[in-house]
């Protein structure tokens, strides 16, 4: 990045989360998916980058509001890294919406999709602290059968 002139204190990056490959036949427990991540930014990611997002990757919102949750635990438990982990999920965020829509009765939903946003929102917030209460299996990687 610093080749092609980025100014690398204004810079964010928006990346997938690390996790097992789909046809990956180990489990994984969200904290080992959360403290791979950390290695992952603590070996390859610019200290003077002031951003993290990540991308809901084909994600639930489930796995992806656990799996940032377990990043954000895992960097604190380490010190902390010095820049700050995010979310950039519009495809995780809008499915459980449009979900909504697609309930027979043929009328749109406003308030109760406005509703789930926000509270989508809420715990996407907590995620990127570190703070959502969501148990631990919140986004554990189970090996296809």
């Amino acid at each position: 990045m610093l080749e092609h002139g980025v100014y690398m204190g204004g810079a964010t990056v928006k990346t997938n989360i690390v996790n097992p490959g789909k046809d990956c036949t180990t489990k994984y427990t969200v904290d080992e998916i959360g403290q791979a991540n950390v290695f992952f930014l603590e070996q390859c990611m610019p200290a003077s980058i002031r951003g993290v997002n990540y991308l809901s990757g084909g994600q639930s919102l489930s796995q992806a509001l656990g799996r940032l949750d377990a990043i954000n635990r895992a960097a604190k438990k380490r010190g902390g890294l010095p820049f700050n982990l995010s979310f950039s999920w519009s495809q995780a965020l809008q499915l459980p919406l449009l979900e909504l829509c697609s309930k027979p009765g043929g009328t749109l939903k406003v308030e109760e999709m406005a509703e789930e946003y926000v509270k989508e929102l809420k715990m996407a917030a907590l995620a990127a602290k570190g703070e959502l209460e969501c148990g631990q299996s919140g986004g554990d990687h189970v090996p296809k059968e």
